[in-house]
């Protein structure tokens, strides 16, 4: 069993904790008025309330068939990545998640209370990872091969993967509204270097229902057919922009 795997049950208990002192979504907001849009008011902070209900998948991540490591799953690993590779060193470190965060608030505007906020959920995320020895960055090879053994786990899919999802979601939200907005994506996309104008496709095809937002139902949607499957043709593989060769 690689490190990999030994670690996943140890950081499933430990997410299982985060999960439940975290309070998720919903947010009530003032109306600050600084000639900014009020969503991103850089003197607004979100107040958020626990959110009860679980996900609700289309697909459950236990219907999906195994994960072979086909060439094109690899390329999408590869490409994950290379997107939360921010410094391109070739390593996947938490200083990585600090420069994504930097660059969110960069274009959002935010200020540094702000800032700090999206730090500290991008943090979050980095601490979740499961990783290998070297418990202080990632490779590409251990990254895509751990992939390839974690993600066929009962316990992955059934546990860990939705607390990843709503971890990765929260991220997004940058105004904690329970919603992922066409800024909020772009914002992200801009965060790990994918070009902006790329948001626009990708979140089209998220936005299910064609309301002009990301529900955390649609978006669980979108990053499992990524994780998942294996179609080349399946229209979530540009999840996180083009696909690294």
């Amino acid at each position: 069993m690689s490190g990999v795997s030994r670690r996943l049950p140890n950081v499933i208990r430990a997410c299982r904790g985060l999960v439940r002192a975290m309070p998720v979504k919903r947010a009530l907001w003032k109306d600050v008025q600084h000639g900014l849009d009020p969503k991103f008011s850089p003197l607004s902070l979100p107040v958020r309330g626990v959110k009860h209900r679980a996900i609700q998948f289309k697909k459950a991540p236990l219907d999906y068939p195994p994960v072979t490591g086909s060439d094109h799953w690899r390329r999408k690993l590869r490409t994950t990545f290379r997107c939360f590779d921010t410094n391109g060193d070739g390593y996947v470190s938490k200083e990585d998640f600090v420069i994504s965060a930097k660059r969110c608030a960069q274009y959002l505007g935010l200020n540094d209370e702000r800032t700090q906020c999206v730090l500290n959920q991008r943090t979050r995320i980095w601490g979740i990872i499961p990783k290998g020895a070297d418990a202080s960055k990632i490779s590409e090879d251990d990254y895509v091969n751990g992939g390839l053994t974690v993600f066929n786990q009962h316990s992955f899919r059934q546990e860990f993967l939705p607390m990843v999802i709503t971890e990765d979601f929260n991220a997004m939200d940058i105004d904690g509204d329970g919603i992922i907005s066409h800024e909020e994506h772009k914002a992200f996309f801009y965060s790990l270097n994918i070009p902006v104008e790329m948001s626009k496709k990708i979140f089209d095809v998220m936005d299910i229902d064609k309301d002009g937002l990301i529900t955390i139902d649609e978006f669980a949607h979108a990053m499992t057919e990524f994780l998942l499957t294996e179609d080349q043709d399946n229209a979530y593989s540009g999840f996180f922009g083009p696909l690294a060769d």
